[in-house]
């Protein structure tokens, strides 16, 4: 896995997570791939060995855990693949 992507059932759920996150892991805010489908257009993209503990954060914040999905992307371009993570 190249990276961890998070994606959102809704704009304000993006917002409600960037908040949890900051100050506790590094991330950066993006587009929503094509290759994966949500309502939200906002994705948060970080490092693969932080995953465990952003979905630890976002256990506890104010979101629902149906509000946000978690995605282990690799490659890039045509080889891009996105897996679902946490089950």
């Amino acid at each position: 896995m190249d990276y961890c992507l998070i994606t959102f059932s809704s704009s304000s759920g993006a917002i409600q997570a960037q908040r949890a996150l900051k100050g506790h892991l590094s991330f950066q805010t993006m587009p929503v791939l094509r290759e994966i489908s949500a309502s939200c257009g906002i994705a948060v993209r970080l490092a693969p060995d932080a995953a465990d503990e952003a979905r630890s954060l976002l256990s506890h914040s104010e979101l629902r855990a149906d509000e946000y999905a978690f995605y282990g992307i690799s490659g890039h371009g045509p080889t891009l693949t996105a897996q679902p993570l946490f089950g």
